[in-house]
């Protein structure tokens, strides 16, 4: 999840602005009918059965994702004009209906309006509203259809659901006043660009096509497949949920190496960020070898970083998001090894909830706290896990515990240090070796899943031996620090 740059944990003080989100709404659009014919529906395409969810709708943003659809694939045909601030896009999804219904609805912002849409080749007169696009067409429950959605607009951010100063712009896609164009989004905000289930329990396949001008690139999650006339392709062969996919497109310099096991790693950075970024990129391949050390094997087939605007940082699969702007080049490193941590903790496994963000971010935070221990000869083991300890009392007085968080202090620190306290404190309970295996074989056991409090209680009470329900239940729930 995205990660405040310019806040540290481990500074004395901690940094909790308050921020109050606009709301912003959009008049009921109806998009006309395209004038293509209509036609029968296409033979059997490839087999997306990878990308098969059980979407849920959410306990806290309940507006956004629908539990009524499961998009098995995105495939997104992109072109990024910089001086227009135009974004053109085709959105090929398959989509598997959950239950027999008369319409399909998607998250897509009106910003971005529509032109055609057909169902099965067929066309569709579809409405948008604020961040609902209604697509009328009767399908049946899992008889999996093919949605085309044709589209163009200038892209901009969504309210954010958080008190965060680093996203007090929003979230979703942000344009640059030079027309670089990049996003982060969490809990939402992917439909701020292409139309989506954006919902962490609708995991998918991905295929990017990004067109941009001479001299610009288009990046994306996923593996990187090359560039051919002015066109970067992008593919994730595994599940993706929608907050971790992004785009990017600016001047980029491109820098390749190898991480273990010949894993390909690129670094896609602005020139003007290139000194301030490339030493500490290249320990890319020190870093995800010491997290396989922890956690096993690296769960994808890439891994790289983009540095754009902003002032945050995003563990984006394969592609991890750094905000050139908000870095202090001392905390870099640190920063990197929360987000390659994510890789495994939020993205190989994701929440099925919202509600249960301190799956990802403990693990993310615990695995920074044990970084911070090895490189830094400032920090003891034991001063660095008694400050927090200190401070998870003044997070739960300030936003609740982290189980029970409020909607509206989404991504608040109590979700980051509280739960990564609990699971030191479980390390001693359970004793380190027998953590330590339970944590690998979580994520090497679980992964390309979403997960939540119910089945990690169980993977970590069989592990234990003993039932732990109370342990967590009273580390994630308690108004005070156990």
């Amino acid at each position: 999840m995205p990660r405040a740059l310019h806040r540290r944990a481990l500074a004395a003080g901690l940094a909790l602005a308050i921020a109050v989100p606009l709301a912003a709404c959009q008049p009921d659009a109806k998009i006309a009918d395209p004038t293509a014919s209509q036609s029968s529906a296409p033979p059997p395409g490839p087999d997306y059965s990878a990308g098969r969810s059980n979407p849920v709708a959410d306990p806290l943003y309940p507006d956004y994702g629908s539990a009524d659809i499961d998009v098995l694939h995105y495939g997104l045909d992109l072109a990024w004009d910089p001086k227009a601030r135009l974004l053109s896009g085709t959105a090929t999804l398959a989509v598997r209906p959950v239950v027999a219904a008369s319409q399909m609805t998607f998250d897509f912002d009106s910003r971005l309006k529509v032109s055609a849409v057909t169902v099965d080749g067929a066309a569709a007169q579809a409405r948008q509203k604020d961040h609902d696009l209604v697509v009328p067409a009767a399908v049946t429950a899992d008889k999996t259809v093919t949605v085309v959605i044709t589209y163009a607009g200038e892209p901009g951010p969504a309210d954010a659901p958080m008190s965060r100063p680093d996203f007090k712009e929003g979230v979703g896609a942000t344009v640059e006043k030079d027309g670089a164009l990049w996003t982060m989004q969490e809990p939402y905000g992917a439909f701020t660009w292409y139309p989506v289930n954006d919902h962490p329990s609708d995991e998918a396949l991905y295929d990017f096509a990004i067109t941009a001008p001479e001299g610009w690139t288009g990046v994306a999650s996923g593996t990187y497949l090359g560039t051919e006339a002015g066109v970067s392709k992008w593919r994730s062969t595994v599940p993706v949920a929608s907050y971790v996919t992004t785009i990017a497109v600016d001047e980029f310099e491109l820098i390749e190496e190898k991480g273990p096991h010949d894993l390909p790693l690129t670094y896609w950075v602005p020139a003007e960020f290139k000194k301030k970024f490339e030493k500490h990129l290249r320990r890319s391949p020190e870093i995800i070898e010491w997290l396989e050390d922890l956690y096993g094997p690296y769960p994808f087939e890439s891994a790289g970083v983009v540095v754009v605007g902003g002032e945050s940082a995003m563990e984006t699969q394969q592609m991890v998001t750094f905000s050139g702007d908000g870095a202090k080049e001392d905390m870099i490193e640190e920063v990197l090894a929360h987000e390659y941590a994510h890789q495994w903790f939020g993205d190989a496994i994701s929440p099925r909830t919202w509600k249960d963000v301190w799956l990802n971010e403990g693990f993310a935070m615990y695995t920074e706290g044990l970084w911070v221990d090895k490189e830094r000869k400032d920090v003891t083991e034991a001063g660095l896990w008694g400050y927090w300890r200190e401070l998870d009392q003044q997070l739960r007085d300030k936003y609740g515990p982290p189980g029970d968080y409020k909607a509206r202090d989404f991504a608040a620190s109590n979700v980051y240090i509280c739960p990564a306290v609990m699971l030191h404190e479980l390390r001693k309970k359970m004793g380190g070796g027998k953590f330590d295996e339970m944590a690998r074989d979580w994520v090497q056991t679980q992964k390309n899943s979403t997960q939540d409090r119910e089945s990690f209680t169980k993977f970590v009470s069989e592990r234990a031996g003993e039932d732990m329900s109370g342990f967590i239940d009273e580390w994630l729930d308690s108004k005070k620090t156990p």
